[in-house]
This record gives structure tokens, sequence and C-alpha cells, in this order.
């Protein structure tokens, strides 16, 4: 095998890359220069944040409109108690929430490893080949994200069920992806933090019709939940050994580290699911026990604050791994409904948004879609761009290509070319230039595993609460996602009624709504 050279280039200091064990951030292309970063730990954002945390861990309300503390941490400390710093307590109406965690953790594992090794099997003694998992929002995308990130990684080695997700209320969803199941051999796990959610109850009701095609034994044993409400699960005929609570200080989209992702634990086992878990931890701990200037979440959150005041309200994300092509999707649930706010916890009126808007796509395949605007267009928008070192494949030839692809980006987007003004002067020239000067951020995992995918995705969950600290809103709550089901509400009692005036409905949404009711009766036989 041939050897390579040394690269032969000047040594130049990287004074703005941060490492916590197999990911790496550089913020060395941000706009938010050394002096501003070495402010940083003596900023008015760094003291917010560094309550915000203590509070976070310490089981206060930090939820106020809900009256809740934030516990999503705490299904992560029930696997990896041993790596947090400091003392930490969850209580939530007199309840010791940590041991709720504890022994939900305990009873996930146990239903887990009976189903993977076929000691719970259908009426017929038949194993379970398949997971149909229904859930929205939080308790679908963060699932979703993980079974298909892990399906090529090491865990795909554990892999022994498949898992199917319907979210949508949309029955086209649910048609496509029935007919390769069986209703024998098909677990259906639905997960609903409040279990009222009206999306995943209509498709339950659609599933408990397929299930019963098989006997009204096999859809009896089929049902799992993932709830903060275990007898209203249990009022809808689930046996109460296969409803798994999670504490209600548990927000749907800090979902995916508890019961709401127990599919995947059947699928891939426990020892994966707990791997994905320590990791998470391990970003806890890193919090806890970090000065400003080697917080990873608060330096990311900080820059995001900073950049938000020169007015880049757009992020694209770009994750130069297929493997991660939920990512974004799962991301933009957690950034925007945690961030889309409009008034601060006292209740004043924001000067202008609380994050910028997320989105992105799979690179290369985003080079050829949206980078061109990007490039050349005059949007101000800052980039990210995610990569992996290590393939779970054996073409490092053409990985070396993908990984030249995210640093040429990365230096693109930052510098541009022929954007001086002799150039951008020159018509024979200045269609080629490109202004450059994008607040980029660059970050990297050595491999995909379960270990980094944990580390990763709470990597996010600090930083989208950090920002929120710095500017003291709520991102635990989400009043607008109610709105539009409290008036869709109103609109289908005007509908059935064929009332005008029910509720918040408008002359408008009314008009309209006819026109849908005339056509729907128009097709009729």
């Amino acid at each position: 095998m041939q050897s390579h050279p040394p690269f032969n280039c000047p040594n130049q200091p990287q004074p703005w890359v941060r490492s916590l064990g197999p990911l790496h951030v550089c913020l060395n292309r941000q706009w938010t220069a050394a002096e501003q970063l070495h402010r940083a730990p003596h900023s008015p954002q760094y003291a917010q944040v560094q309550q915000f945390t203590q509070q976070l861990f310490l089981g206060e309300q930090l939820n106020h409109t809900e009256h809740r503390a934030a516990g999503h941490w705490s299904l992560r400390w029930a696997q990896a108690q041993g790596i947090y710093p400091s003392h930490v307590q969850l209580q939530h109406q007199g309840q010791d929430h940590l041991q709720l965690a504890l022994s939900t953790q305990r009873q996930q594992q146990t239903f887990a490893e009976d189903v993977r090794q076929q000691r719970y099997c259908n009426p017929d003694g038949q194993p379970y080949t398949d997971i149909l998992h229904l859930g929205i929002g939080g308790s679908d995308l963060g699932p979703r994200l993980l079974y298909n990130a892990l399906l090529q990684t090491e865990a795909h080695a554990q892999h022994r069920l498949n898992m199917h997700f319907v979210s949508n209320l949309d029955q086209h969803e649910l048609a496509r992806t029935l007919p390769p199941l069986n209703p024998k051999t098909t677990l259906v796990v639905v997960a609903s933090k409040s279990f009222s959610t009206q999306e995943t109850l209509l498709n339950l009701e659609h599933i408990r019709q397929w299930l019963h095609t098989a006997g009204p034994a096999h859809a009896d044993r089929a049902w799992v939940a993932a709830t903060s409400q275990p007898n209203k699960a249990v009022a809808l005929g689930f046996a109460k050994d296969r409803v798994f609570e999670f504490s209600e200080t548990v927000g749907g989209r800090y979902s995916l580290w508890g019961p709401v992702s127990i599919g995947v634990r059947m699928a891939f086992g426990n020892s994966i699911f707990n791997a994905v878990l320590q990791g998470a931890a391990k970003m806890d701990a890193h919090i806890l026990q970090s000065e400003a200037h080697h917080n990873i979440p608060f330096l990311l959150a900080y820059t995001d604050w900073y950049n938000l005041q020169l007015g880049v309200e757009s992020l694209m994300l770009s994750a130069y791994d297929a493997r991660l092509e939920l990512l974004v999707p799962y991301l933009q649930q957690l950034w925007m409904e945690s961030l889309g706010k409009g008034v601060n916890n006292a209740g004043q009126v924001l000067d202008g948004p609380a994050c910028p808007m997320v989105w992105g796509g799979v690179g290369t395949n985003a080079q050829h879609a949206f980078f061109q605007l990007l490039h050349q267009g005059p949007h101000l928008c800052g980039v990210e761009l995610l990569a992996i070192l290590k393939p779970h494949h054996a073409h490092q030839d053409t990985h070396t290509v993908l990984l030249a692809n995210v640093l040429a980006q990365a230096q693109a987007f930052a510098t541009g070319q022929h954007n001086s003004e002799q150039d951008k002067k020159n018509s024979q020239l200045n269609h080629k230039t490109c202004p450059g000067k994008r607040p980029v951020s660059l970050m990297w995992l050595d491999e995909l595993s379960p270990n980094s995918l944990g580390l990763l995705l709470a990597l996010w969950e600090h930083r989208t609460v950090f920002l929120a600290a710095m500017q003291n809103i709520n991102p635990f709550d989400q009043w607008g996602v109610e709105l539009g089901k409290h008036i869709a509400h109103d609109i289908l009692n005007a509908w059935q009624s064929h009332n005008s005036s029910d509720g918040r409905v408008d002359a408008i949404t009314l008009n309209t709504m006819r026109l849908f009711f005339t056509y729907q009766q128009a097709q009729q036989p």
C-alpha cells in the first residue's frame, strides 16, 4: 500500500475548535470573532445560561406557563447516574420522578428483551417480526431518526425487528404502510404524551380494526403504549404491564430518550439504545462541569445569539451522511417549536425572532439544489455543515471525495470568490462573484455510532434551551400549536352541524368550507 507524505502546509492555529469524545466543532469561520468569544464568559448571556443549567438539573419550574420542571434529562440519567458530576433532583407533584425514570427504564429493558428473545410472542406462539409506531411530532420524529440512523452503524448487527412509522392523519400514509405487514406478527407502539392527540387516536382506531382481522386475542396482545397518562391508555384497552410511563415534565420534542423510543429498543436491543443514552449523558456532564470557553452547546448558542443581533434569521444545516437524512426534520421541531416565541417569560414582546429558521438537506444532494442561492443570492443565512470521518462501508476513496466536498463548501461559503470591489464592477467577471462572508460552523463526528448519535442530539437540545435562556423565553411550551388545534376543532363542529357561527371560525373559512363540502357532496354516488 502506497504511503502518502504529510501535508505541506503552515501550522496555523485553530483556536476555536472544541471536542468532546468523538464530536468536534470548528467556529473559526463564524462571525463571532475571537474577541467576542473571549468576552463570552463575562457576558449576561453566560450568566443566564449558568443559572438555567442549575435550575434544570435541580428540577426547578422552568416551564412557567405549564407550571412544570423540564425533566427530559432524567431519562438518560436513569441509564448513566455515575456520569453526572453533581447532585441532581426532579420532584413533581410530590413524586420523585428520577425514581419513575429508573423504574420505567427497568420495565422497558425487560419487555424489549422478552420480545427480542421470543419470550413474548403472539397467541399462536409466533415471534413478532415488525413494529408499527404511531405518534406525531416529537412522538414520531425522534424514534424515526434514531431507527433510520442506526440501521447502517454497528447497531445493524443487533437489528432483529423492522420498524414502520405512521404519523400523519392523512390515510394515504397508513394505506402505503400496512400492506406488507402481517397483523398476527406486528406489535403496535402508540406514543402520545397526553394520550389525547387527535391524529394518533384516529390512527389507533384504524389499526385496531386492522389487528382484529387476525382475531381479538392477537389484537389485545399487540398493543404497547408510551405516555405520561397511563390511566388514559388503560381506559382505551391497553394492558397495564405494556403501558410505559414517563414524567409529565418531559416535553414531547425532548422525549426520544424514553419509552417513546421503546420500538428502537426492541429493534436493536438494550445495549444499543443504552449507548445512545450514555452519549447524551456525557453531554449533560459536559455542560455541568465545563467553563464557558469549553462548553460546546453554550458556544454554539452564543454564536446563534450573536448572529441574530446582526440579522441572520436563517440557518442552513447540511449533514454529509445519508444516514442522517432525517436530522433536519427532527431538529426543525426541536428548534422552532422551542424557540418560535414572540414574548419572553415576563410577557414582554421580543424585538425580533428568538432563533434563525432551520432548514437544509443532505450533502452532496444539497449542493445541487439550493447551495447556488446561498453562494450568490443576497439572502442573509448562516451555514452549518456536519461530516462523519469514518464511514460504515469499504469505499474510502468515495468517502474522501465526500469529505473534500464538505471542506470545500465550508471554505467557499466563508471566503467566496471574485468579491473585491474591482471584480464586482467588472461586467466580464461579476457573474462569477460569490460574496462569501457567510457565518459558517463545521461539525464532525469521528464515526456515527449509537454513542456519538446520543452526544450529537443532546448537544442540539442544550444549544436550543441555552439560546432560550439567553433571551429569557420558555422553550418548553407551544401555545401556537394549540391555537391551530382549537380552530380545527371548531371547524369540524361547524362542518358536521352545518352551523355557520360556530366558535372562532371566520367568514372566509366558512365560505371555503362550503366549497369543500359542496365538492364532496357532488362526488357521492
